[in-house]
């Protein structure tokens, strides 16, 4: 029980004694311990360091060899807004799928590390930042816009192509996740023809999937979707049924076709 929530329930108690009526004192000693309880969440310190950021290993800052108990107090560097933006984009997409995994920090780290080319300090910042955010879930779509704000075009298809990997880091593309990344790259600018692209670089390519629904792997969802719906429709092997054994039987096979071009291409989407 944190210092608020008790300090909210004596002076709770205290206004309700003041007040006289055994429900008074009650009602007030709840409100206290809430609004105490709500003190105490607003400021708790982060937890100790997640399993996730096991392999994330702190870069010790230097400190004065002369004064073994103090480290100088270090100076905000340009970079660690940037780092916090980022930070916060990559644990929302890592927690779209739930728990986020070690295999998903080793895919941050080597981002930070080889393609910004941060230092020990920099990681540093970047291992607190992502110890707030697995803490603490930051606002996705605040921290997509800053980093818009910040990247140049070239850099923020990188980073898409990145969170991309980092979906993928730990399997599959599950729905919530292709729902986040969507969002991201909304966020940050990018055509849904380019991350098509990246997604393709990831996956892999499936013109074959496409034209087998009479379509370019630029289709938007909509028009996949709209394809399968009228695609499937018109060959159902139930309105082919009474055009004879051989043509229900073609039916069917086109149907089939359909049917596994789109659930391809679904899976390569995340719809």
């Amino acid at each position: 029980m944190g210092a608020g929530t008790v300090l909210g329930g004596m002076l709770g108690l205290m206004a309700g004694l003041l007040v006289g009526s055994p429900w008074a004192i009650v009602l007030f000693l709840i409100a206290g311990g809430f609004a105490g309880r709500y003190y105490d969440s607003l400021n708790a310190m982060p937890p100790q360091d997640p399993e996730a950021l096991s392999d994330f290993t702190p870069a010790y800052l230097p400190y004065d060899d002369t004064d073994t108990d103090i480290r100088p107090a270090r100076r905000e560097e340009p970079y660690e807004q940037l780092a916090s933006d980022l930070c916060a984009v990559f644990v929302e997409v890592a927690h779209a799928d739930g728990e986020v995994r070690r295999d998903e920090v080793k895919v941050v780290r080597r981002y930070f590390q080889k393609t910004l080319g941060y230092g020990p300090e920099a990681l540093e910042v970047v291992r607190g930042h992502l110890k707030t955010f697995l803490a603490r879930p930051p606002d996705l779509d605040a921290a997509v816009s800053a980093c818009e704000a910040q990247l140049p075009a070239s850099e923020r298809h990188r980073l898409l192509d990145t969170l991309y990997e980092l979906a993928l880091a730990d399997g599959g593309m599950q729905r919530s996740e292709r729902e986040v990344l969507r969002r991201v790259a909304e966020g940050l600018g990018i055509s849904e023809a380019d991350e098509h692209a990246i997604i393709s670089s990831h996956l892999g390519a499936s013109d074959e999937h496409y034209a087998a629904l009479g379509l370019t792997p630029d289709a938007t969802d909509v028009e996949v979707k709209r394809a399968f719906r009228q695609l499937a429709a018109e060959f159902h092997p139930d309105k082919a049924a009474h055009l004879g054994r051989q043509a229900a039987e073609q039916a069917a096979r086109r149907f089939q076709e359909v049917r596994d071009a789109y659930e391809e291409i679904r899976r390569l989407r995340g719809l």
